[in-house]
């Protein structure tokens, strides 16, 4: 059984709610990493299935596991409780049913440790969902270096399997559990505004699991989320106009996915008055032609509207086999 080092180079910090059927693979590819100068800190956010069990057996097994367990209080708080019990220099973020290949910590370390990089951020494999089996970000070759800029833009353009040097998060804070769901990209934000140096290694180096019912998977509250990040970097952008600008448009855009998503759930329940409401938001904040005539149509005569997307919905062909 190996042993762990007085002060190990690398953290691994993994919070686990109801993890059970998948903590295991996870804890198998963090051992199977060629680089083991590690320890893996999993924090049990409070879960009602067997994952304290198990990550308690897994410890058994391998001192360089360490596991404590809280109330649930969302992954940002069980990443910060994990972060405060860390020894190592630098960070790296697993989450319970994710998967590394076996050279992504020595791959990530070198790219840190032959750059300036505070960050290094690396493409995975979507595990499950619609694009089973395809990366996150389609170029799969090369490194990147991401400005503030670029990751206001492109919200997608850091993925969870990141490292990064201890003293960002001893500058910036921890991870902030307003934005539960979506912390993880508040923190990249503020940590880019900081002045943190960010390279994105497009080979992919995991399995990143799409599946029902993780906090990611819930739509509605992942753009109201994002909206509200976006709204918080809005006010750290205040000296910066063109980054400023360029969340303001961010803004603009998923108050307008919010509010279409609000339409559809409208329309499914049978509200046509109240999916007018949300059709003339969007068209105010989408532009075109198509959405302000729409909405013009359908505020004078809500009526047409629920009958014309009950009549779509009739027509789609059937998805069983």
């Amino acid at each position: 059984m190996p042993e762990t080092s007085s002060r190990p180079l690398v953290s691994i910090i993994t919070p686990a709610y109801n993890a059970e059927r998948f903590l295991l693979e996870t804890v198998e590819s963090v051992l199977a990493q060629t680089f083991s100068d590690f320890e893996l800190l999993i924090a049990d956010d409070g879960s009602t299935d067997g994952t304290l069990r198990l990550a308690t057996v897994l410890a058994a097994r391998d001192s360089r596991i360490l596991v404590a367990s809280g109330p649930n209080q969302g992954p940002a708080g069980a990443r910060n409780d994990a972060m405060k019990r860390a020894r190592g220099r630098v960070f790296a973020l697993l989450d319970s049913d994710d998967r590394w290949f076996p050279d992504y910590l020595s791959t990530q370390l070198r790219i840190l440790h032959d750059s300036d990089a505070d960050i290094v951020t690396a493409n995975a494999i979507n595990a499950g969902g619609e694009h089973d089996g395809a990366p996150i970000w389609p170029a799969t070759a090369g490194l990147e270096q991401l400005t503030l800029l670029d990751v206001i833009t492109r919200e997608n353009s850091m993925c969870i399997m990141s490292i990064f040097r201890r003293e960002v998060a001893d500058r910036i804070g921890g991870f902030d559990s307003a934005f539960n769901g979506n912390e993880d990209y508040e923190f990249w934000l503020r940590a880019a505004h900081s002045g943190a140096r960010i390279l994105q290694n497009r080979e992919p180096h995991g399995w990143y699991r799409r599946r029902e019912g993780s906090v990611s998977s819930d739509q509605r509250r992942m753009v109201a989320g994002i909206l509200s990040v976006f709204q918080r970097i809005d006010r750290a952008c205040e000296r910066l106009p063109i980054e400023q600008a360029a969340v303001r448009r961010q803004i603009r855009r998923f108050e307008a996915d919010l509010a279409i998503l609000d339409l559809r759930e409208s329309l499914r329940n049978g509200e046509a008055a109240k999916a007018a409401q949300f059709l003339k938001v969007a068209a105010a904040l989408r532009g075109g032609c198509a959405y302000p005539i729409a909405a013009h149509v359908s505020a004078r005569w809500p009526k047409p509207l629920l009958w014309a997307y009950q009549l779509r919905q009739a027509l789609r062909p059937s998805r069983q086999a």
